[in-house]
Order: C-alpha cells, then structure tokens, then sequence
C-alpha cells in the first residue's frame, strides 16, 4: 500500500472512532420522581430520588407548580415554594425520600434540591403534572445510526476507490 493509501485508511478509522466517542461533560444533577403524571388533582405519596451531587448536603423544596421556569431566583423561591425549604444530607451524591400527603393542583407540583450558594450551584428538579401517563421512550436514536452508516459507507468508497487504479477510455 502506499502512503497516501494509509493515510486516508487511518483518517477513516479516526472518522468512525469519532463517531462513537462521547462527549465529556461535567457531572449532572438529575432529579426523578414516581409517579411523574398523575390522573387528577389530588393528594398523593411521591417517591423522589436525586444522583449525581458533589456536595453532602442541599436544600429540598416541594413548590406548588409544575412550571420550573418561574422558579429562577429567590422571588420564585419565596412564592411558589414558601421559602428556601428544609436542609437534608446527601448520601454520597444521591437523595431518596417519599414526600407523604403532597397536594397536587391543576397547575402541578415540582421538587427542587438544590445548593444555595453562587459559584457554579448545584440543583435539580423533578416535576409532576395532571394527565396520562407517557409511554417509556425505547428504541434506538436513528439519527445516530444514519450517521454511523454513512461513516462507514464514506470509509468503504474511499477504500475502494483507492485500491483500484483509475483508467481512462
């Protein structure tokens, strides 16, 4: 083979490394709670987790709306949630708790753990709202798999292009 040959052999291979290489990112705050959806306004017993905190202890909130954009900053706080909420211990990261006798109203209601300070905050948010219950998202991300294809498809006519010699009529 030649060198141009290896070249463009490795630069493929780099080409699909890529694509299935993920991206770093820092840690992520994610917050769940069980049910999410509930079938009418009402009281109800929610089991909440949180994972993927640094810090060993955060403020937890329950705020009588689903709506967690009207929850940035202390206004926010202060109206929809009654305040900053109760300080709980993090156990190495995670959080988990059952919320008894939580009054669900039309307009939801969201669970916040979060870190008061300024510098880089940690928090989560997990919301519940009035409706049926969503199907479990399942499958493959198709996008993915046609850029995965096409990757692959652009490597095998490179090589093949490569190995043949051009002839002219």
């Amino acid at each position: 083979m030649t060198k141009t040959k290896l070249i463009f052999i490795g630069l493929a291979l780099a080409l699909i490394g890529f694509l299935f290489a993920g991206s770093a990112s820092a840690q992520d705050q994610t917050m769940t709670a069980n049910p999410s959806v509930v079938p009418e306004a009402g009281t109800y017993d929610i089991e909440v987790s949180a994972s993927g905190f640094t810090i060993s202890s955060a403020n937890f909130a329950v705020c009588s709306t689903g709506d967690t954009s009207v929850l940035d900053g202390a206004a926010g706080l202060m109206q929809y949630c009654g305040g900053f909420g109760d300080s709980v211990t993090l156990d190495s990261g995670s959080y988990s708790t059952t919320v008894e006798g939580v009054e669900v109203t039309e307009a939801g209601v969201t669970f916040l753990l979060f870190e008061l300070t300024a510098d880089n905050p940690e928090a989560a948010a997990a919301s519940i709202t009035i409706g049926e219950a969503e199907l479990p998202a399942t499958g493959v991300n198709t996008s993915l798999l046609v850029i995965i294809g096409t990757g692959i498809a652009l490597a095998g006519v490179m090589v093949f292009g490569l190995s043949r010699r051009l002839r002219t009529l």
